[in-house]
């Protein structure tokens, strides 16, 4: 069952790459990699996020939802008012600490006492499937409503639902991948409605910005995640899963900087590419964390802004699903085995 689980999850995000070549890690010391615990062994995790208490808020696939302080408290349709066997594909906490969560069910918000689902039979929702949730610092939710030419973006603050698709406002297609909220509170949207036809859009009160070919300078594939560093700076990972043309030096990470786009490859000592880029996500310290497929022993790296430091093949994880950041500046790692922390 584990193992179908598994196959389910690699087609549901689009990760099928393989191959044999083999080489090690130098170790430069600057930042570890090494793996300090595993918790949740069993579960397979496809998002993590922490309440003000530096609680863990952990979906899944298919397995509920989890909350971690050292403990593990579960969370699911045998024991909650939680849809049963659903995939959660996004957690939030808003300011009040209300944990929110995007699934294939709906949108889905528990209040530490009771589980409030909102789908399209009771709720504005577009589509059930809510693939990224953000909050910015309103507490209000932006998140995405849509699957292939349906729905859109969508904004809720507690009251009132405010709908965005390409036929009212100036969202050029359906499909967000990727919602994410910057420190000056400007909205930063990954769209990807079909192959070799990315945007991302930055909405600042009621003015949009469209990034396209022109700007970026090139033409996106399609976009994976977004994440922002503490200098505001704008990350966005490219997704080649639907792609049968093998070149891993195509663009995997880009960066906005306010004025320039640049790509960012993860690269080998030799400059060799690492492989194609999964999920990303930025440190504390402006670290840039990449997951890794489609070379066999090259699965985690990261960027200290001058070189790529990536495991070695002692490494115990074979696949990561999600990446997240705690407080203390903890790496989490989710995976299909539960989830890895790198304590820094």
């Amino acid at each position: 069952m584990k193992k179908l689980i598994k196959l389910c999850l690699f087609l549901f995000l689009f990760i099928n790459f393989s191959c044999e070549k083999n080489t090690t890690s130098p170790d430069y010391g600057d930042v570890s990699l090494n793996i300090t615990e595993h918790i949740l062994s069993g579960y397979f995790v496809t998002s993590i996020a922490f309440d003000n208490n530096g609680t863990a808020w952990i979906g899944t696939f298919r397995q509920g939802l989890i909350q971690y302080d050292g403990s593990a408290t579960f969370y699911t349709a045998k024991n909650s008012a939680l849809p049963d066997s659903m995939v959660i594909r996004d957690v939030a906490v808003d300011k009040k600490d209300n944990i929110w969560f995007g699934s294939d069910a709906g949108l889905i918000k528990y209040d530490q006492k009771n589980f409030i689902v909102y789908n399209t039979e009771n709720s504005p929702l577009m589509e059930n499937v809510v693939r990224s949730i953000a909050i910015d610092e309103d507490n209000t939710l932006w998140f995405a409503s849509c699957r292939f030419r349906q729905g859109g973006l969508m904004k809720f603050d507690g009251l009132n639902w405010t709908l965005f698709t390409p036929e009212n406002s100036q969202l050029p297609a359906h499909s967000v991948r990727d919602v994410i909220v910057d420190r000056l509170n400007n909205k930063w949207i990954a769209m990807s409605e079909t192959l070799n036809n990315g945007y991302i859009i930055k909405i600042t009160g009621n003015n949009w910005t469209l990034f396209d070919k022109k700007d970026i300078g090139f033409i996106p594939y399609y976009f994976g995640n977004l994440a922002i560093d503490y200098k505001n700076n704008i990350y966005a990972s490219l997704d080649y899963g639907l792609s049968s043309y093998w070149d891993m030096t195509r663009p995997n990470i880009i960066r906005f900087d306010g004025k320039d786009w640049t790509i960012n490859n993860p690269v080998d000592a030799r400059g060799e590419s690492l492989g194609y880029v999964g999920k990303i996500n930025i440190d504390l310290s402006g670290n840039i964390w990449a997951a890794l497929n489609g070379r066999k022993d090259f699965v985690l790296a990261v960027y200290n802004g001058k070189k790529w430091i990536y495991n070695d093949t002692s490494f115990p994880i074979d696949w990561i699903s999600g990446i997240a950041v705690d407080r203390n500046n903890t790496v989490w790692l989710g995976t299909g085995e539960g989830v890895y922390l790198i304590h820094q």
